[in-house]
């Protein structure tokens, strides 16, 4: 859900299975924690936005993130760079 987020136990719940258990089949069939991947996707989201000329806040807001400073610091831990670093 790019610009958002879907909670574990509602993914759960359209799944017909526990927050738990989803987790637990989430993490063995790719190697990553359901929380870990939806980070992931929102961080791919403002990389795409960025790549489109939007503003780091923009892009930072619109993928879901609080502000420019979380963006900054998901993106280093994911990536080992900045969002500085797409937009040149």
């Amino acid at each position: 859900s790019p610009g958002g987020r879907l909670p574990l136990e509602v993914a759960a719940r359209a799944v017909g299975l526990s927050g738990s258990r989803l987790s637990h089949l989430f993490t063995g069939e790719t190697g990553m924690t359901y929380r870990r991947y939806s980070l992931w996707l929102r961080a791919h989201d403002a990389m795409r936005r960025l790549l489109e000329g939007a503003p780091i806040t923009q892009a930072a807001l619109d993928s879901g993130f609080s502000d420019h400073a979380h963006l900054t610091r998901t993106m280093r831990s994911l990536f080992g760079q900045p969002p500085s670093y797409i937009t040149g």
